[in-house]
């Protein structure tokens, strides 16, 4: 389920409409972090089905997007949001680390709690693939 973060870090990365954005993986390391930025991190996963020997693993991947507090950030935030949607909502990542996954489908936003001067956005997209068990 890992395997999905590159091509949804490229897919965004190349997005010109993303061109002013930090596209990162939440788990790379920097010490000075610029702003703005779309963070994307693997934010767990649940069992949509499991049938005898194989189980169809349902991920969340957020996209977060973070910047300073301005008279510009809710403008600057509305066009990253409306870019990422444009980019992942129902987009099909094809066969990743062996898996072939569903399309791509946001979920849920969310405001996050950051620190102060900051103002962030969560964005949840769903995808699934099968993982095969012990026959």
């Amino acid at each position: 389920m890992f395997a999905l973060e590159s091509p949804i870090l490229a897919r965004l990365a190349a997005d010109p409409a993303l061109s002013g954005w930090a596209v990162r993986s939440s788990a790379a390391e920097t010490t000075r972090r610029p702003l703005p930025a779309v963070e994307v991190r693997c934010e767990g996963a649940d069992i949509a089905d499991a049938r005898n020997t194989a189980v169809a693993v349902g991920v969340a991947w957020g996209v977060h997007l973070v910047t300073q507090y301005s008279t510009a950030a809710m403008g600057e935030l509305d066009a990253a949001f409306a870019a990422v949607v444009a980019s992942l909502h129902n987009w099909a990542p094809g066969t990743q680390g062996g898996r072939a996954w569903q399309r791509l489908q946001l979920q849920q936003v969310q405001r996050e709690t950051t620190d102060q001067g900051l103002v962030a956005y969560n964005l949840i997209f769903k995808t699934a693939a099968r993982y095969d068990g012990q026959p």
